[in-house]
């Protein structure tokens, strides 16, 4: 579980394709972000795309 600005997000990892894919979890009836990256060794795809995404869709 990830959390920014009051939200969070569960990211599971498919191996078959060998991506992580996130959610936003807690905004009501329909996620209002999802996201996905290759890599979870700092910043670039684990934590930009929540930070990015949910401004977005705000």
């Amino acid at each position: 579980m990830m959390k920014y600005k009051g939200y969070a997000a569960e990211i599971e990892f498919d191996d078959s394709v060998g991506r992580l894919h996130g959610r936003v979890v807690n905004s009501g009836a329909y996620p209002i972000a999802t996201f996905e990256g290759t890599d979870v060794e700092g910043d670039p795809t684990r934590v930009s795309p929540l930070h990015r995404r949910v401004p977005q869709v705000l």
